[in-house]
């Protein structure tokens, strides 16, 4: 029988978690501290609705990832920054994912599917992209403050044009992933065309992160002077037109995207925002870092991504 883990007790990973164990389904959290572990294991997960109401209390079985029981027929889902896919990580990893077993990634950004592959040779990987939103507000209590739809495939390697995929996906293992979050409630599409799903990702978080990190504002503030779209704006032209040399479809609707994200949610802090505000590592690197990275291997200029790399690594401490 297959066995399901969610790897990582942010907000997205006690979302995927509690849904999955809320719909019936047997599954394992595997946080990085053995202290959630504990808690999530006594007390379950408890997910509210958007207005802080509760929605359901999960139990789930848990343990820190580096006491997870290994397994040749795991399925991994893979919620966790990048800043947290360290050596550590990946050797627990290696250990707990056997050679049978798959990852489905969900981190943010780009350059995390090589380093999965690189590190875990003989597991299907596979991309996947989410546009649930979901706020963490303890470590067992997760606020689902938006519905979204989440796209899986073919993991695109972006470390050069054109793309390369990695290996294809068992049909099997395909169905797993597609039933089981389908039975936990949430909209799910088995994707051919990843790449562009990782782009548009990116390019979103690319515009927005940074700037509403540097300004101390909510994504719907971003919004609210000239000055803030202009410079919205100006990230998004630069980014998108490095984007479409590795397969973005650029177009106007991609502008519209990134404001309606805005829009929809408008009160959120970014995940950057938070991470500056407590004085942590951000993930810039892997995402205006990334596409300054992506820029220069095809002998284009990104002085905007550039210059957001350097304010926010210098905000954050690095």
């Amino acid at each position: 029988m297959t066995r399901i883990a969610v790897v990582g007790g942010g907000a997205l990973g006690l979302l995927i978690g509690g849904k999955l164990a809320a719909s019936g389904q047997p599954v394992e959290i595997w946080t990085r501290t053995e202290e959630q572990a504990r808690l999530l294991k006594a007390e379950g997960v408890r997910i509210e609705h958007a207005d802080g109401t509760t929605d359901a209390v999960a139990s789930v079985e848990a343990a820190a990832v580096k006491d997870a029981p290994p397994g040749e027929d795991v399925i991994a889902f893979l919620a966790v920054k990048q800043t947290a896919l360290e050596p550590p990580l990946l050797a627990a990893l290696d250990r707990a994912v056997g050679r049978g077993g798959a990852i489905v990634a969900l981190c943010n950004g780009i350059g995390h599917l090589e380093r999965l592959e690189a590190a875990l040779p003989g597991r299907t990987l596979m991309a996947a992209v989410t546009t649930e939103a979901a706020l963490k507000i303890d470590a067992r209590t997760v606020r689902h403050t938006g519905r979204g739809t989440t796209w899986f495939g073919r993991a695109p390697l972006l470390g050069a044009s054109p793309v390369r995929l990695a290996g294809p996906i068992p049909e099997e293992t395909a169905r797993t992933v597609e039933s089981c979050l389908s039975q936990a409630g949430f909209t799910v599409i088995l994707s051919n065309e990843m790449t562009e799903r990782i782009l548009r990702k990116l390019l979103v978080n690319a515009v927005i992160n940074p700037l509403t990190a540097l300004l101390r504002v909510t994504n719907g503030e971003m919004l609210a002077t000239a000055e803030r779209r202009s410079a919205m704006r100006a990230v998004y032209e630069e980014t998108a037109g490095i984007l479409a040399s590795y397969g973005l479809k650029a177009s106007e609707e991609l502008w519209r995207e990134v404001i309606g994200v805005c829009e929809r949610t408008a009160a959120n802090r970014s995940s950057m925002l938070q991470d500056a505000l407590a004085g942590r590592a951000t993930e810039i690197g892997s995402i205006n870092g990334a596409v300054s990275r992506l820029a220069s291997a095809i002998g284009r200029a990104s002085p905007w991504n550039d210059k957001l790399t350097a304010l926010v690594k210098a905000l954050s401490g690095g």
